[in-house]
């Protein structure tokens, strides 16, 4: 049991949480979870639009998302850590202030270059958010709930990224590209006033000492501890196809393979469905004693699979390019939760920074598969499988040497 909080309360909460109470939490938690694809996603309908209102360039316009994703994830590094020497709560209200402001901002924005900074702002109080609120699925739920919490929140990001187009579209059919901003403004409103009500997490004598560059030394603390970097380098290798697949999937769809707008949308939808029953495959699979190193194993014979499929015969029909993508987000997305509780266990204390750099390292690694979906493959299909059998190579030689090496050992995966 760790120190500090040894106490169950109601159920799944390891403390009470007074008027919140655990559905208020996890209501919470929820929504600070789907606030990130909604804002990057609601108002991209209105994209197109967007240069002709303003009267600039498409490039310029690219901004608002390029730097949402930028100061996003490196709010995501820095407010970890300050949870860990100011409490959560503080960072937590501080940070849904910044994104509702920010979002009122993008929504009254009468320059192009005002929607830029107004974004900007909105970014950083998003990652501020979810940084902290990964930290408090582990200051807040008894163990043995926390991978159904994690399991809901990846659930999230894969519907998110669905809903939010289809949400920012019916907007805009009523009312302007701002209606959108004015939408997540509530979110944010709602969200900051349920963190008012948010009971503090971390105890005054488990809190980092010290200045800025001790708090920010959490991080290094824990990138020092070599299991911690090298299962979440792992896990975070499955991230990379999944991104160019999604940078390049309407090309690959609607230019490679022929098929009408709507018609990728169902092909992209059917993916996103097999995303959303991973976490439902390893949980059915850990309740009925599947220990985590054997399911990664079959993890891994997937993704290896599908790679191999991809490369023989994705380029011949769509059908096959998309059983081959279901079948790599079915495994990617199953590794997720017991992936993100076993990291977070690692740590006894910097809960912050640890969770920062969970979110860190699986955006960068997201950027990273976007960046590299564009190189001048043979074409998309091909990369796409090229990159999905490398970073599964690779993730497998480093989960390999992981089990081999006594001294990063890690006893939850047993």
């Amino acid at each position: 049991m760790e120190t500090g909080q040894s106490v169950t309360h109601g159920g799944w909460l390891r403390m009470p949480q007074g008027k919140l109470g655990q559905t208020g939490l996890i209501v919470l938690i929820t929504l600070v979870n789907i606030i990130m694809p909604f804002s990057t996603d609601m108002y991209t309908p209105a994209i197109p639009s967007l240069p002709e209102h303003f009267g600039t360039t498409e490039p310029v316009v690219n901004l608002t998302l390029i730097g949402f994703f930028v100061f996003m994830t490196f709010a995501m590094l820095v407010f970890g850590p300050l949870s860990d020497r100011f409490g959560r709560k503080p960072i937590f209200v501080g940070s849904m202030v910044i994104y509702t402001a920010g979002s009122l901002l993008c929504a009254v924005s009468g320059s192009i270059g005002m929607l830029i900074v107004s974004r900007i702002v909105q970014s950083i109080g998003a990652g501020g958010a979810v940084a902290v609120s990964t930290a408090l699925v582990k200051d807040c739920f008894v163990e043995d709930k926390r991978e159904k919490i994690i399991a809901l929140l990846q659930v999230l990001g894969v519907v998110g990224p669905v809903a939010s187009p289809l949400i920012g579209g019916f907007l805009l059919r009523f009312f302007s590209w701002h209606a959108s901003f004015f939408v997540l403004g509530g979110l944010g409103a709602v969200s900051l006033l349920l963190t008012l009500l948010f009971e503090e997490s971390l105890p005054e004598d488990e809190r980092r000492q010290g200045g800025v560059m001790s708090t920010l030394g959490g991080l290094a603390e824990v990138g020092r501890n070599r299991a911690f970097m090298v299962f979440l380098i792992t896990v975070g290798l499955f991230s990379v196809p999944f991104f160019a697949y999604i940078a390049v999937g309407s090309y690959i769809y609607i230019d490679f393979f022929g098929t009408s707008p709507q018609g990728y949308t169902y092909f992209f939808a059917a993916t996103s469905a097999f995303m959303a029953l991973g976490p439902v495959l390893w949980i059915r699979a850990s309740s009925r004693g599947m220990t985590p190193r054997l399911f990664t194993h079959g993890v891994f014979a997937l993704c290896l699979a599908a790679g191999a499929v991809l490369l023989g015969w994705g380029s011949t029909s769509v059908w096959v390019f998309c059983a081959a993508l279901m079948l790599f987000c079915l495994a990617e997305s199953a590794v997720r939760p017991y992936a993100t509780n076993i990291l977070l266990s690692q740590q006894e204390r910097d809960t912050g920074s640890a969770s920062s750099l969970i979110n860190f390292v699986f955006n960068v690694m997201g950027v990273l598969g976007m960046a590299l979906a564009v190189l001048p493959w043979p074409n998309y299909v091909v990369g796409i499988g090229v990159l999905m059998t490398a970073c599964t190579a690779l993730a497998l030689l480093l989960w390999i040497w992981l089990l081999k090496s006594k001294s990063m050992h890690i006893k939850e995966l047993e």
